[in-house]
């Protein structure tokens, strides 16, 4: 089975179009059969992305992703360890949320005197996200060019995996697409000031 971990920090203002781009670009690579582009295709923060013109992935992957942001506008904001005043730093709250994809093979096992059908899990993406609320516009400037910056990354690290990584999906026997796919919200830790500082200070 692979596993693929992507790591992105950014504003919670951003965050449901960002994920939208980051997930709509693994289903496009990931799903068989006759796929057919969105046209014309979206962008975000000036990076065109692509996504499959499917209503029923798009309506799932929304559903999701409303899940996820109110899950951070409800929950409150975790500790923050810093060595100063946090009422000095350009951040004003941190918190950590993960989304994750996984493509599965339903398989036939044998049971007494029956036969049972599973699916094995042969592909997972997780998306580790860091969501910050700036204090200020200019931070708020800052954030939003690491954000374009990471999301181009994110995108081309997407089809670099999917070209060279081909050997561990399944055969596929049927027409259309043939693996069935999940879209999971695991709960999520808090975050340190510390490890935020180190993952958006990049630019």
């Amino acid at each position: 089975m692979l596993h693929i971990t992507i790591n992105i920090v950014l504003d919670r203002l951003f965050i449901s179009d960002v994920l939208k781009a980051i997930l709509s670009t693994i289903f496009f690579h990931r799903l068989f059969g006759v796929i057919k582009p969105l046209s014309p295709p979206r962008e975000i923060l000036e990076i065109t992305y692509p996504s499959a013109d499917d209503p029923l992935l798009e309506s799932l992957i929304d559903e999701k992703l409303a899940h996820l942001t109110a899950l951070l506008d409800t929950s409150s904001t975790p500790h923050l360890q810093s060595s100063g005043s946090n009422a000095t730093s350009p951040i004003s709250s941190v918190k950590k949320s993960q989304i994750c994809v996984s493509f599965h093979e339903k398989k036939t096992k044998k049971a007494w005197f029956s036969k049972l059908e599973e699916e094995v899990r042969w592909e997972e993406w997780q998306v580790d996200v860091v969501s910050v609320t700036p204090r200020n516009d200019s931070e708020r400037e800052r954030i939003a060019r690491s954000t374009e910056s990471q999301l181009q990354n994110i995108i081309l690290k997407i089809i670099d995996i999917v070209n060279d990584h081909k050997d561990h999906i399944p055969p596929i026997t049927t027409e259309g697409n043939p693996f069935p796919y999940q879209i999971t919200i695991p709960p999520s830790p808090g975050e340190t000031w510390g490890s935020v500082f180190k993952k958006i200070l990049v630019e």
